[in-house]
């Protein structure tokens, strides 16, 4: 790089030595003609630059995901079956648990006592070790609602790309931004005109209800 401009500051500096030499022994029309010629010269020197592309304005609108979550009947509903789903194993749980570990203690206090034998000690401890895999089964159950709604949240983005694919064929939007009003939100501020939930949301409404009837 230092290279290169040395023999560029060098050759502009021939030029111009030739230059005023010129204006030295050359009269006042040549001069300028010659002055015309270095200006060309140098002008012809420099890297040729494409126009920018012009770019027309886009069309760019957004969808409230905080309105969705709250009025997709889809999400709702399925909300509603995850919840009660996880209620039930968590009532479930607390129960057989809290009983089981009753029964467990009655057990070692006949046991400490000595008033079981070796085969209902050993019979008892196969009915607690079935007890506490049915137990353990409950949780498990309940842990596998996190893949549940992994899998329900990836169905309503879908429903809701696939939606927005067959608006868009009409409004023929550059960009559908998703808005929230959450604090990880990329979008930090958006123009109330440019909102068109409540389209996307009736339309998906429609189509939920119209596949509950099926």
């Amino acid at each position: 790089m230092n290279k290169n401009l040395s023999v560029f500051l060098n050759v502009v500096l021939l030029i111009s030595v030739a230059v005023l030499y010129y204006l030295h022994f050359s009269s006042i029309n040549k001069t300028s003609g010659a002055t015309s010629s270095a200006n060309d010269s140098i002008a012809a020197s420099k890297p040729i630059v494409m126009s920018p592309k012009e770019i027309k304005a886009s069309k760019i609108v957004f969808v409230n995901l905080d309105v969705l979550s709250d009025k997709y009947e889809y999400l709702k509903d399925v909300s509603k079956s995850v919840q009660a789903e996880q209620r039930t194993y968590e009532n479930q749980y607390q129960t057989s648990g809290q009983q089981l570990q009753a029964d467990y203690e009655v057990f070692q206090e006949k046991a400490n006592k000595g008033l079981l034998s070796e085969n209902q000690i050993n019979a008892e401890q196969e009915k607690f070790a079935k007890r506490k895999e049915d137990l353990d089964q409950i949780q498990r159950k309940s842990e596998a609602l996190g893949e549940k709604v992994q899998s329900i949240t990836e169905e309503a983005h879908k429903n809701l790309s696939d939606y927005i694919k067959e608006y868009n064929k009409s409004g023929n939007y550059n960009y559908v931004l998703a808005y929230s009003e959450g604090p990880l939100s990329p979008v930090l501020m958006a123009n109330d005109s440019l909102d068109i939930t409540n389209e996307i949301l009736d339309g998906l409404n429609a189509q939920y209800k119209a596949k509950k009837k099926k």
